[in-house]
């Protein structure tokens, strides 16, 4: 009986030890967390325009494909003022430039009658000198004609004086006609000059003479003209380029108007439509949030674990999870480790890991492709998982951690 007895107190002990070994070996082994949860980022849809939500008919949960319509937004109380005001102008700048090409073309041919008078000035004027001229040079001849005639009558009278034929004062008054003859054709020389300098002025269009300006008040008009229809031909222009940039924005306000009055919104990236605000008939403004979208290509684990622990958790090192109900082991590669201090909460995260102050993080990158059909199941995110990740054997960490506890 006490052999037996000894035997079943044996048989104990290495079932203890037994259990022992089963539970504490793994646990040495490998590091196992079940605080954790798959996690992703939602894409947040605003209203880019004000008005009233239409065809909001998908619910929460709902898959959603890439491109496909989501909502319509319908904006029926837009104002035209600023379109209407432009096509007031515009009409006003329209009138203004048929008023500025009627003046243009008026001004034009006033220029026209002008350069006509300007030219039959001309012409006259060129023909009169022509004949004074003429006229001149005629008496200029006549005049040396009568000097030649004077000198040989004073060579005569010199010879008779001589005989005695005549007195001296006679021939002093032939002497005294001949002098008179020539002062006379002097005069006729410089009104030749005259008149050809101003011939030679008038092919240049300057006009000369007494009581005259250097251009006739036909010209002076003329010259005004032209300047007039520089001017006017400048304001034409700038009006008519006016009125160009405003069609321009009239047409580039319209086409504002077109988007502003409705606006399709469709779906960024195939996932799931996570969380939804508003329904038909909603009123919104610019900006407002209507909707949060999630894909699952993009899936990760956030895992709470001690932060005296994070030397085993290395970037790159795999780790197996598994969804809490299920006994299917996955794996996944660790992406990033974060300390216990960074407590600033990342609000675009679908979901929100419960973790202790002392905790710290780490994110696991798994393939959506091992999960069961995600996007039926909005793409598992804020799910639980249990997660393993190897230890690695590191003596002098253990040494160091029971001569502390031992101390």
């Amino acid at each position: 009986m006490f052999t037996s007895l000894k035997n079943s107190k044996r048989a104990i002990g290495l079932g203890i030890a037994l259990i022992a070994a089963v539970v504490l070996l793994p646990a040495m082994a490998s590091f196992q967390s079940i605080n954790a949860i798959v996690n992703t980022h939602y894409v947040v849809i605003k209203s880019p325009i004000e008005g009233a939500l239409n065809g909001f008919s998908k619910m929460p949960g709902q898959p959603i494909e890439q491109g496909e319509e989501l909502v319509r937004i319908s904006n029926t109380r837009f104002k035209e003022s600023a379109v209407n005001e432009m096509a007031v102008e515009q009409k006003t700048l329209a009138e203004r430039s048929l008023g500025l090409q009627r003046h243009l073309k008026n001004l034009q041919q006033l220029q026209k009658d002008l350069q006509n008078r300007v030219s039959v000035h001309r012409t006259h004027e060129f023909l009169r000198l022509e004949e004074q001229l003429a006229q001149a040079k005629s008496e200029k001849k006549a005049q040396e004609s009568l000097i030649r005639e004077q000198q040989l009558i004073a060579q005569r009278n010199a010879l008779l004086l001589k005989e005695n034929f005549i007195s001296s004062a006679q021939s002093e008054a032939a002497q005294y006609a001949l002098e008179v003859t020539q002062s006379r054709l002097d005069i006729f020389q410089a009104r030749i000059r005259l008149l050809e300098t101003e011939k030679q002025a008038v092919q240049r269009f300057v006009y000369l003479g007494e009581g005259r300006n250097d251009v006739p008040y036909t010209q002076q008009r003329l010259d005004d003209v032209r300047l007039q229809i520089t001017e006017v031909a400048a304001r034409l222009r700038e009006n008519e380029q006016r009125s160009a940039d405003i069609q321009w924005q009239i047409s580039k306000e319209r086409d504002n108007m077109a988007v502003s009055r409705e606006v399709l919104l469709q779906s960024p990236s195939k996932g799931v439509l996570w969380r939804k605000f508003g329904s038909n008939g909603t009123e919104v403004v610019i900006g407002t949030d209507l909707a949060h979208v999630i894909t699952c290509e993009h899936l990760f684990l956030d895992v709470a674990v001690p932060e005296s622990s994070l030397e085993s958790f290395q970037i790159g090192k795999p780790v197996q999870y598994r969804l809490i109900g299920t006994n299917q082991w996955l794996t996944g590669h660790i992406q990033a480790v974060t300390g216990s201090g960074n407590n600033l909460q990342d609000v675009t995260l679908v979901a929100q890991l419960q973790r202790e102050k002392k905790d710290a993080r780490i994110f696991v990158k798994i393939d959506s492709s091992d999960l069961n059909k995600p996007q039926e199941n909005l793409c598992y995110a804020g799910r639980k998982v249990d997660v393993k990740v190897p230890r690695e054997w590191r003596p002098s960490v253990w040494l160091s951690r029971v001569s502390s506890f031992l101390m």
